[in-house]
């Protein structure tokens, strides 16, 4: 049987093969990764809050070097305030750099007129469903929905996906890229069947060949059979991570995380593998990782078995 994301409002809005998206983690989202992703037909997410506009420049520069296919870019608009870079970084995007912006974390409202006025596509990340209202009223054109399996700081109270997606599905008409707890097509299926017309994967790809972090990291990742809950220090906030030496010794109350939501020096870890000194911040999907793999493989393998349970499932009807 023929296939193809003819007519999905995602594709329709970037341009791309595939809707499939990487989180925008800004230390992971470099250009090797996000240039990678849309290389292999999905759409790579570049942040925007780690660098200067030299630097930025640089990323996307490389990024775009490694094909002529869309780049997506971010903005994490409450880090960006607090560095009085919104306007300047706002107006570095949308110089005909992107078919579509991502904001998450700030009221989407004033970035809306200004990316619809050049003609450039704006989804917001949301966590909720009144999130997801606000958003729709400040006049975005899709949302990414974010589930509490996913990595990095959230509430306690964060609703999963699985939820998260009905209650915006039944509220919301606009496309709906769904993250959290994904890393295959068997993932990709299932948010689909509940409304997604996308997907984006952090842990997935923050753990493949591409990804700029150390290989003890990724390993890590893949030798996850289970993740935990960290408290941060800051009142109903966690973070999720790898099931590590370091990640046990912190449950045992026998290393403080209160200072530093990643336990030690992040970069000493990033860069160098000191998985001793430092949290392996992933999503609850790290249970799902097996290998390390090219970010090329890790699409079409994805696309393939997404395909196999969408026809699996239509067959059900006889």
């Amino acid at each position: 049987m023929s296939h193809s994301f003819e007519g999905n409002r995602v594709v329709r809005d970037t341009g791309v093969r595939y809707p499939i998206f990487n989180a925008a983690v800004a230390a992971f989202s470099r250009a090797s990764l996000s240039g990678a992703v849309s290389a292999a037909g999905g759409l790579g997410l570049m942040a925007t809050n780690g660098d200067d506009l030299t630097g930025l420049q640089r990323e996307y520069d490389q990024a775009r070097s490694m094909s002529d296919n869309p780049l997506g870019l971010q903005m994490f608009l409450r880090m960006l305030k607090g560095q009085d870079r919104v306007e300047e970084v706002l107006d570095w995007v949308l110089q005909e750099r992107t078919p579509l912006l991502v904001t998450c974390v700030g009221d989407p409202a004033p970035i809306a007129q200004r990316a619809h006025e050049v003609g450039v596509k704006h989804y917001h990340q949301v966590g909720s469903l009144k999130d997801a209202q606000r958003a729709v009223d400040a006049g975005v054109d899709g949302l990414i929905v974010e589930g509490a399996e996913s990595g990095g700081l959230r509430s306690v109270r964060s609703p999963h996906l699985f939820t998260l997606l009905q209650q915006v599905r039944a509220a919301v008409d606009l496309p709906i890229i769904a993250a959290g707890g994904i890393s295959d097509g068997y993932g990709m299926a299932g948010a689909f069947a509940l409304g997604a017309e996308g997907i984006l994967m952090g842990t997935r790809f923050m753990s493949s060949t591409e990804s700029p972090v150390h290989a003890n990291w990724k390993q890590a990742i893949a030798d996850s059979a289970i993740t935990h809950n960290i408290d941060t220090g800051m009142p109903g906030v966690r973070m999720r991570v790898a099931d590590t030496e370091l990640a046990a010794s912190v449950l045992r109350g026998e290393v403080d995380t209160s200072s530093n939501p990643y336990g030690g020096p992040f970069q000493e870890a990033f860069d160098n593998g000191r998985l001793d000194l430092a949290l392996v911040g992933c999503g609850e999907s790290a249970t799902l990782v097996e290998d390390i793999k090219p970010v090329s493989q890790i699409i079409d393998e994805t696309v393939q078995v997404f395909w196999e349970q969408v026809d699996r499932i239509a067959a059900l009807r006889g």
